[in-house]
């Protein structure tokens, strides 16, 4: 929600910066990729070396946001985010239903799936800021406590959201605000790792699809097969197409 500078626009020294990300996050995601093979499974060792690989490069923001006196104000189950329309990629879909399938209660789970069902009839192929008017959570979000119960192989839209005034967050979550403020560093960082695992998969032969999350995940359990054949280079999901795409 908050503008940030295109790359170009950047000082030398922070263009190179990112250029050493890049190297850095494609060297290791091309070699889970070799590692492993285009094969099923594949996408839950992808999210976790990606959210390794962002959680690395991201560490020396925090700091350096503390010490100008703009700390990073996001806390666990603060979820005023949480009804923002995230646009995934194949992989990051099949990455969390993965984990919520392997890692939570069975009930907990078929609580999601239902959550997801009855938002994806609201939202569905609504443009983003009228769904964030309809106040559609994210399904994998707890009500009772908001917290993310796919944090750990959250999508790199969610890992890379950071806000530096929760006050801001409540005003555009309640619909008077407009903006909220965001680490210009964290953002380009994102992009910069998202992209390039998005660049690694495409070159071994995954299709680069945008996926609306809530629709994906309902896509991804109606369709058990799919990430072998996205793997394989076909186009899958096509029901979940984010907006934008």
């Amino acid at each position: 929600m908050t503008n940030h500078p295109k790359t170009e626009d950047l000082p030398e020294e922070a263009q190179q910066f990112l250029l050493g990300v890049y190297e850095r996050a494609k060297a290791r995601l091309e070699g889970v990729i070799q590692h492993h093979g285009m094969r099923a499974g594949l996408s839950a060792m992808i999210a976790a070396e990606r959210i390794a690989i962002l959680d690395s490069e991201m560490r020396p923001v925090f700091p350096a946001l503390d010490a100008v006196g703009t700390p990073v104000n996001c806390a666990r189950g603060c979820g005023f985010c949480c009804t923002l329309t995230i646009d995934v990629t194949p992989d990051e879909a099949f990455a969390l239903v993965d984990h919520i399938e392997r890692n939570l209660p069975a009930a907990t789970v078929a609580a999601i799936k239902a959550r997801a069902a009855a938002g994806d009839v609201r939202g569905h192929g609504l443009e983003p800021l009228a769904r964030h008017r309809e106040r559609i959570a994210c399904p994998v979000q707890d009500p009772a406590t908001l917290e993310c119960l796919g944090h750990a192989a959250r999508p790199a839209a969610c890992q890379g959201y950071l806000s530096l005034d929760v006050k801001r967050c409540v005003a555009v979550h309640d619909g008077v605000g407009q903006d909220v403020p965001q680490p210009t560093a964290a953002n380009m960082l994102t992009n910069v790792v998202s992209d390039t695992r998005s660049y690694a998969l495409e070159d071994a032969g995954a299709p680069r699809q945008s996926l609306e999350l809530t629709a994906a995940l309902l896509a991804a359990w109606a369709d058990p097969d799919a990430e072998r054949r996205w793997l394989a280079g076909e186009t899958v999901l096509t029901q979940a197409s984010s907006y934008q795409a």
